[in-house]
């Protein structure tokens, strides 16, 4: 090991603090002119690039949801594209994830003995919307997993059991067996705080791992649920042996996939609790100065309420301090 306190950020090449941002950054090309162009009321670039990722699920759910929470903000183009293009199933699949966006954003984020009737009840009221636009989607694109992954989402807030969830996950699989964001939806509607237990919850994220190069990093997810709810999983052998199946699909062909970069805030957390610094810095430099992933809302010990760029700027901190000089 070097000699500590190692080079800070910056001194290392990094983006220093003051370049840090929480501000949604869009890897995908064209998404940042679509919503750029949707919040000035123009649905076309968004319609177009929805299309264009027909087959390529994976981005184009990412996108979906992209798309959906920008029209939380400003929805007239959206109105607008369903007006000119009623049956069109790219309108309505985006409709369908506005529709769960809003939900979440008026319930909020805690606890349910901690949300009030009056957040309740237009919660489960924009998720029946949602499900109906969803199924209507389904139908007029009978191929797009994408509204299941919409489907699966909408049974977690709606406390669907498990033979109806079974069927909406029966149909998500057949369109797109290694899907990631359904199996992201899935691993939260298998949390203890939602419907599942922590064996099902761990036992879900393995399997998944096992079946896909693409859902390695589902275990070091399902990690961050169980460390938010106390539970000291960190150093567990069950951590280190996710940590050694992820870290190779996101530092090589999952480099440029759309959860990667979420993937790599899930992975560093894992990283620091090991003690394995310098691997925690090269995901660092993969990042950036983009601090908008949702790990970064809460401190190292996974309690909610850390601001995001310090959060990210105390841990990489952290991180160059206890690395080798050269990391």
């Amino acid at each position: 090991m070097g000699l500590l306190p190692g080079p800070a950020a910056a001194a290392r090449g990094m983006v220093p603090d003051a370049g840090l941002s929480a501000e949604p950054h869009f890897d995908e090309p064209g998404l940042a002119a679509a919503v750029s162009a949707a919040l000035a009321g123009d649905w076309h670039p968004a319609a177009t690039l929805v299309a264009a990722l027909n087959g390529d699920w994976d981005r184009r759910t990412a996108v979906v949801d992209a798309l959906a929470k920008t029209a939380t903000t400003e929805r007239q183009w959206l109105r607008d594209w369903l007006a000119e293009r009623e049956d069109d199933p790219d309108a309505v699949v985006v409709q369908a994830q506005t529709f769960v966006a809003l939900a979440w954003q008026r319930r909020g984020s805690a606890a349910a003995r901690h949300t009030s009737r009056q957040q309740f009840a237009p919660f489960v009221q924009l998720l029946e919307h949602a499900e109906a636009a969803a199924w209507r989607a389904a139908e007029l694109a009978e191929a797009d997993p994408t509204p299941w992954a919409t489907l699966v989402s909408v049974a977690t807030g709606l406390n669907v059991r498990y033979q109806p969830f079974d069927g909406i996950w029966s149909g998500l699989l057949v369109r797109a067996p290694a899907h990631r964001p359904g199996h992201e939806r899935a691993l939260r509607y298998w949390c203890p705080k939602w419907h599942g237990t922590e064996e099902r919850l761990l036992d879900f994220a393995t399997g998944a791992a096992a079946m896909a190069p693409s859902l390695t990093p589902l275990p070091l997810r399902a990690a961050f649920e169980m460390a938010m709810e106390g539970n000291p999983i960190w150093r567990s052998r069950y951590v280190q042996e996710a940590l050694e199946t992820a870290m190779p699909w996101l530092d090589g062909e999952g480099a440029e996939h759309p959860a990667t970069r979420e993937d790599r805030g899930y992975a560093i957390y894992a990283l620091h609790h090991n003690g394995r610094h310098d691997e925690a810095v090269a995901q660092f430099r993969r990042l950036g100065g983009h601090a908008d992933g949702y790990v970064w809302n809460f401190d190292t010990d996974v309690k909610r309420s850390a601001n995001p760029v310090k959060q990210f700027a105390t841990l990489r901190a952290r991180a160059c301090r206890n690395a080798t000089r050269d990391a």
